[in-house]
């Protein structure tokens, strides 16, 4: 995790959190922050973070044994330390990270995603559409954090405040104009992205995906509007006018507002045109100028995620033809409706669809555009109930002739049982074989597609599901279809096999 800090005179946490109530001191000048009491270093400022687990106000004597100059939590504490009593540390938390990075935000105009679906793809399309206009933008999403395509880590993304802040700095000394940021709303609900500060807040769509950690849809709503309250005194909102739940908060949202939809009356709108496997057509519309746009990703949701992607880039003041034009070099979204052609007859498409929600999309979206057989390649969670695995498999039966259930990873040690609780929602149970390991799951539903069919590959979209050579290759879905594919359609047509980013299947086949 890094470390944010200042030099010399430090910043003044009186001006950061003027709510605050001090004890010890008038004021408190600080150079650094920690959030976790053994990670402390001298002169410090330790935030006392409360959880379902820990209770940080436990370990105040620790992190002054640790070298904490002074402390910040949610009640008194016996320490003889300076404090500073605020309602919610963790918000404040964030807060002062922001402010110890210099407030990046306030350098570059930044846009904000959130949603239940749609975020990642909305980020590439934004981050597209600016970088054809020639802008520096730094993206921060589920996938990597990168500037004008380049990643700057080869770490999981994580969305801790001081990884928000550090990160955000990055992009101001990138010489970015643009940064994009995707928001989940477990994150908006611990207030790690308090202090950012947003030109353009987008609300993608609010579904009934996270309630086991929301409790209800009003929560879940509440917690996603929360971005909206980190739009700068003339932010943009962009709402997606379809969505019934975002429709509900248009008349709520203070801040100008953009809307798009394609059933809705909108300030942006949508329209498919000609859909066919691998390609679709679609016309936007933004007052009396459309566009028509043409893209190798395929289904209504990524119309949706271009309409959004749109009305940002109309707020931040680009025109719609340079948006077209970055749409259409948005060819690719990795893990998201990519659809895979090393030259066989039948189709391959790789999605992150982990729920029930998504993969109905996913497959509906796949089965009115093949001409054969859909076969389903759907994967369990670690993470997923009993009841979320019962709905996926009545999704996979109700939607494709064929279901493979397996694990989200190679396995040496079969564990059948979350695969038998996506089989519960099976009223057929011949429509689905049960392969516990990923790659051979992935190889025999290949192996059985026929010219016209369709192959799904869902759960793990763009994330690496094993690693070879001393975990530097990781390898995905998409990789492990082209590999296999790579050595059986040879008998089909004559392909010819790109530079060296294709591996042998022999390298992760054991």
């Amino acid at each position: 995790m890094p470390k944010l800090s200042v030099s010399q005179q430090g910043v003044s946490l009186k001006a950061i959190l003027p709510e605050g109530r001090f004890v010890g001191a008038d004021d408190i000048w600080i150079r650094s922050c920690c959030g976790k009491w053994d990670e402390c270093q001298e002169g410090d400022l330790f935030v006392a973070l409360i959880d379902a687990d820990t209770d940080g106000h436990l370990f105040v004597q620790d992190a002054a044994n640790s070298g904490a100059q002074s402390i910040l939590g949610e009640r008194l504490t016996t320490s003889s330390l300076p404090q500073c009593i605020v309602p919610d540390s963790r918000q404040a938390y964030a807060r002062i990270c922001q402010a110890l990075a210099g407030k990046p935000s306030s350098y570059l105009a930044t846009v904000g995603i959130t949603g239940s679906h749609g975020k990642t793809s909305v980020s590439y399309l934004v981050d597209s559409i600016l970088s054809s206009a020639a802008l520096r933008v730094g993206r921060f999403d589920s996938d990597l954090c990168a500037v004008s395509g380049r990643s700057l880590s080869q770490t999981e993304t994580t969305w801790t405040p001081p990884q928000i802040a550090f990160t955000m700095a990055r992009f101001v000394l990138e010489d970015c104009s643009h940064a994009v940021i995707e928001a989940p709303s477990e994150f908006l609900a611990t207030h790690n992205f308090a202090g950012l500060e947003l030109d353009v807040a987008v609300l993608t769509n609010i579904r009934r995906q996270h309630l086991d950690l929301h409790l209800s849809v009003e929560n879940y709503r509440r917690v996603k509007a929360r971005l909206l309250g980190l739009l700068k005194l003339k932010g943009v909102a962009v709402i997606n006018a379809d969505d019934p739940v975002c429709h509900y908060l248009i008349d709520e949202i203070k801040a100008p507002t953009l809307t798009y939809a394609i059933h809705q009356d909108a300030n942006v709108k949508g329209r498919l045109l000609e859909s066919a496997w691998g390609e679709q057509t679609f016309l936007i519309s933004a007052g009396t100028e459309s566009v028509v746009i043409r893209s190798s990703i395929i289904g209504k949701q990524h119309v949706y995620n271009c309409l959004a992607a749109t009305a940002t880039c109309l707020s931040l003041g680009l025109d719609l033809t340079s948006i077209a034009k970055g749409i259409e070099n948005c060819q690719l979204i990795p893990g998201r409706m990519q659809t895979i052609n090393c030259g066989q007859s039948f189709g391959v498409l790789v999605d992150s669809a982990e729920n029930s929600e998504q993969l109905a999309t996913v497959l509906n979206t796949v089965k009115y555009a093949a001409t054969g057989r859909v076969f389903c390649v759907c994967s369990y969670d670690e993470n997923q109930s009993a009841q979320q695995r019962y709905h996926l498999g009545r999704i996979a039966e109700r939607h494709s002739h064929m279901a493979v259930i397996t694990g989200p990873s190679p396995v040496s040690e079969l564990d059948y049982e979350p695969s038998h609780q996506i089989l519960d929602g099976f009223k057929n149970v011949c429509r689905a074989q049960v392969i516990p390991d990923r790659i051979k799951a992935i190889e025999w539903a290949l192996g059985q597609a026929k010219p016209g069919d369709v192959v799904v590959v869902t759960g793990r979209g763009s994330r690496a599901i094993a690693t070879v050579d001393q975990s530097r290759w990781a390898v995905t879905d998409a990789e492990v279809c082209k590999a296999w594919l790579y050595e059986n359609v040879q008998e089909e047509a004559p392909i010819v096999v790109p530079g060296n980013d294709i591996f042998n299947i022999d390298d992760y086949r054991n």
